[in-house]
């Protein structure tokens, strides 16, 4: 049986792994690729860098582009998303317009104001793409990599009318870092975890292939390693996460640069500042100019950084094209973490809350794996940014102002109930062309 997959946002760096995973899985000779993208200059340059892997891999699939959406979408079997408008331009003043107001966000991709902005655009995006879906292959799985994952596979579940699942690589690819760090290697270490996407929370531990949990070895060692008492160049950051263990006492998986989008009340940004934490505006004015991004990608993407020491490892390989061959084989398929509903997986956070969690791809579906009750600070946490996400998605679809106020004024950065107007207002007017619903 032959599969047709669109790539949306053919242009992104997923898509290399998509043709590499469908290349490498007998199940999908003879399935076609379709890429697609808004701008035919991207969208060019990606189907020679898909072709280039295919010929590699010895692919027996077929690649074609479309800057057409429904064309794109027209039959699929499974529809994989990466996409985004002026992602970096937008970004900027995702935290440039609550700076305006008092409101310091040190990344504000997923959380804080910035995240909330940056959720209500691509909801909204969303939805003209679950529209087309639904009319032209109502059965396909969505599956989507395009951040803030948490808002918008909350708005898949309640308003997209469509079969979604999120992928996000910050629990297992952190882990394989962190094992690298810690001198094993990647996949050496299994866990268990539970949280929202960006902010998940440690429960259990193990050695592969071995039955015996080994947390407190892995705490010990995190305490004694220097990458996590100081923060050194092109490493990931986790001093706060440290810092945040030993007030805690469980671990956060992630990077420090994630996990604070959540938690703006532990550090003030002088402390930051102190440890050399770079803010992301002040990265990404250094990304502007075109030379200052040649000189980025080099530092982001050279040889430089010490992990991971091996970035083609196939531990590191991105899960959807993995998920599809689980669905098409029905061979069980485990993963490590998968944003998908809870179902009582996190005894103490809402059943139908979107949660970051263990999953099993099997019968045609992924299927969470329980994980138990997290620490009530930790679930508290957890909770209300949950409830923003539900806020945030009930008002992106109806174009309700007076409900992204509210939200922006749970969000643990706003103090003020007129801080938080304005800032709603300053994102609408700012992006006034992107959120039409609100100005009808």
């Amino acid at each position: 049986m032959s599969y047709k997959i669109a790539m949306i946002g053919a242009g992104s760096g997923f898509t290399g792994g998509i043709t590499q995973g469908l290349c490498r899985a007998e199940v999908f000779a003879g399935s076609r690729l379709v890429l697609m993208d808004t701008d035919p200059r991207r969208l060019d340059a990606s189907l020679a860098r898909q072709q280039r892997l295919v010929d590699r891999h010895h692919g027996r699939i077929e690649l074609t582009a479309t800057t057409n959406l429904a064309e794109a979408l027209e039959g699929c079997d499974h529809v994989v998303t990466a996409c985004e408008k002026k992602r970096v331009a937008y970004w900027r003043k995702d935290l440039e317009i609550p700076a305006r107001y008092g409101v310091v966000q040190l990344k504000g991709e997923n959380g804080g104001p910035g995240g909330q902005a940056h959720a209500m655009r691509n909801i909204t995006m969303f939805m003209d793409i679950c529209a087309a879906m639904r009319e032209v292959c109502p059965d396909a799985w969505l599956m989507n990599f395009t951040n803030p994952m948490s808002f918008l596979c909350t708005y898949f579940r309640r308003d997209a009318g469509v079969k979604a699942l999120g992928f996000c690589h910050q629990v297992h690819g952190s882990m394989g870092v962190i094992a690298e760090m810690l001198g094993m290697e990647p996949g050496e270490l299994e866990v268990i975890s539970g949280g929202i996407n960006h902010l998940n929370f440690l429960v259990d531990i193990r050695r592969r292939g071995t039955g015996q949990s080994c947390m407190t070895e892995f705490l010990d060692k995190v305490r004694r390693s220097t990458y996590w008492k100081r923060n050194r160049p092109r490493v990931p950051q986790q001093v706060f996460t440290r810092d945040f263990l030993e007030t805690f006492g469980i671990y956060p998986i992630g990077y420090d640069d994630h996990i604070v989008e959540y938690l703006p009340f532990f550090y003030p940004p002088e402390r930051w500042q102190r440890l050399g934490f770079e803010s992301e505006a002040d990265r990404l004015r250094r990304k502007a100019g075109a030379k200052a991004r040649k000189t980025l990608a080099r530092e982001e993407y050279g040889r430089r950084y010490p992990f991971p020491k091996d970035g083609n490892h196939p531990y590191y390989d991105e899960k959807p094209t993995a998920v599809m061959e689980a669905f098409a084989t029905n061979t069980p398929l485990y993963l490590t973490s998968m944003v998908v509903v809870n179902h009582g997986a996190i005894d103490n956070l809402p059943a139908e809350a979107v949660v970051d969690i263990p999953a099993v791809a099997v019968g045609g579906a992924v299927r969470g794996v329980h994980v138990g009750p997290l620490p009530a600070f930790a679930a508290e946490i957890c909770r209300r940014q949950i409830a923003i996400h539900e806020m945030i998605a009930e008002a992106t679809v109806h174009g309700d102002r007076q409900g992204v106020v509210q939200a922006m004024a749970l969000d643990p950065y706003v103090r003020d109930i007129r801080q938080a107007e304005k800032i709603t207002d300053a994102f609408l007017r700012y992006y006034k062309a992107e959120l039409p619903q609100f100005h009808r």
